[in-house]
């Protein structure tokens, strides 16, 4: 495998810009400019971080465009309604749907991460050969099921019973915490999946990640 600097430093640098950097940007222009300021240099954020990978010809992932609309979406509500808990209450009903997703597939013995794994991680055919015989990505998608559940479950109670900087802050805090925890959980669950296939793990630091979402 390649070596696994690259992926923790390319994993903190998603932290901080898909979650800490934006979450921090509306909770400023919030207390400044008020809730549709907020919002709209929020999208604004998101739109020229994804410009700015285009100019560079870096690839640009399918979910990443998804969420550019969504968030397009999210702003225009805002924007007609003035609602906060509209805002915040979108991007829940899509973890909802990302979590069934990853749940019923499963069940039905096509995990959906056997593809989306790819994307993020340069797995030889060989490897996934010895994954899939383990029913490593069944369980795989059970993990992040689970973390995507307890985001949404966890997202609902804080707008129903925090304020709304106060919602910021724990959730600013919470959702970074409850990725890198479930992305613990996966980098063990690989280990004992590896271990009980006898497979042997060496970590090649001098090879170059490839994967096209680390890109």
């Amino acid at each position: 495998m390649p070596g696994w600097r690259p992926i923790l430093r390319q994993v903190l640098i998603r932290v901080v810009l898909v979650s800490l950097l934006p979450m921090a940007v509306f909770y400023v222009t919030l207390n400044l400019f008020g809730l549709r300021t907020a919002a709209l240099t929020t999208a604004s954020l998101y739109y020229a971080a994804l410009l700015a990978r285009l100019v560079r010809r870096k690839p640009v992932l399918t979910a990443a465009l998804l969420t550019a609309g969504l968030l397009t979406l999210r702003t225009i509500v805002v924007f007609c309604t003035g609602s906060a808990f509209l805002y915040f209450l979108q991007p829940v009903l899509g973890t909802v749907a990302v979590a069934t997703t990853f749940a019923t597939s499963a069940l039905a013995g096509r995990p959906v991460l056997d593809r989306l794994a790819h994307d993020f991680c340069p797995i030889s055919s060989e490897l996934a050969g010895e994954l899939r015989e383990a029913r490593f990505f069944g369980w795989l998608s059970v993990v992040w099921a689970i973390t995507y559940g307890v985001n949404a479950v966890g997202t609902v109670w804080l707008l129903t019973n925090a304020s709304l900087n106060g919602f910021l802050v724990i959730k600013a805090i919470l959702g970074p915490v409850i990725t890198i925890l479930a992305g613990v959980g996966s980098y063990l669950l690989f280990r004992v999946t590896m271990r009980r296939q006898q497979v042997r793990l060496r970590w090649a630091h001098h090879q170059p990640w490839t994967a096209r979402g680390l890109a």
